[in-house]
């Protein structure tokens, strides 16, 4: 009797599917560095680069609330291999022919590769996103949480190529001007 309640009780909270899309559920599709390089190599698409630690509170919020909604979710699954990246993480990577290891330093030390592709002006924060192409050049380095209107609006630019006609101040300027016309 037990065993039928359990399984109707996990029969009732399964997923009803009748076709409709799912990616919402899936989410963002999260590669390590090595993956989003190789595919970079057959289609060249932008990085992003989600640098976090385990004990920063912004960097759970931001995986709580901007990488869950869907528009944030369709736009990087779309324009970017996005990719989540322990910014004191002991383990060495190898980028562009250059082994990045762990730096220690502080209370905790941090990776070389965050401190060479995250920080801004000499300062590192957390959490910081790097949009980047797999040859190493930066395209932005977006220090601390970005909710996600802000996130959208960095994804549009940065995914729609705005970048190469506009600033991006120019371009948030006619995306406001152009949804407050509406």
């Amino acid at each position: 009797m037990f065993t039928s309640i359990i399984l109707s009780a996990l029969l009732f909270l399964q997923p009803v599917t009748g076709g409709e899309e799912t990616s919402a559920s899936e989410g963002i599709q999260w590669l390590t560095l090595e993956e989003a390089v190789a595919l970079s190599a057959k289609e060249e698409k932008p990085l992003l680069i989600d640098f976090y630690t385990d004990w920063c509170g912004w960097c759970r919020k931001l995986d709580a609330t901007t990488y869950q909604d869907q528009k944030v979710i369709d736009y990087v699954n779309k324009y970017f291999y996005a990719v989540k990246f322990d910014a004191e993480s002991q383990d060495s990577y190898e980028f562009n022919g250059k082994t990045y290891g762990f730096k220690a330093g502080g209370g905790r030390g941090t990776n070389e590769f965050a401190l060479k592709y995250a920080s801004r002006n000499g300062r590192l924060g957390y959490p910081t996103t790097t949009f980047m192409f797999a040859d190493g050049e930066s395209l932005m380095v977006v220090p601390g949480y970005q909710d996600a209107n802000q996130m959208t609006m960095l994804l549009r630019y940065l995914g729609e190529e705005h970048y190469k006609t506009q600033d991006f101040n120019a371009f948030k300027a006619s995306v406001i001007a152009a949804e407050s016309a509406d």
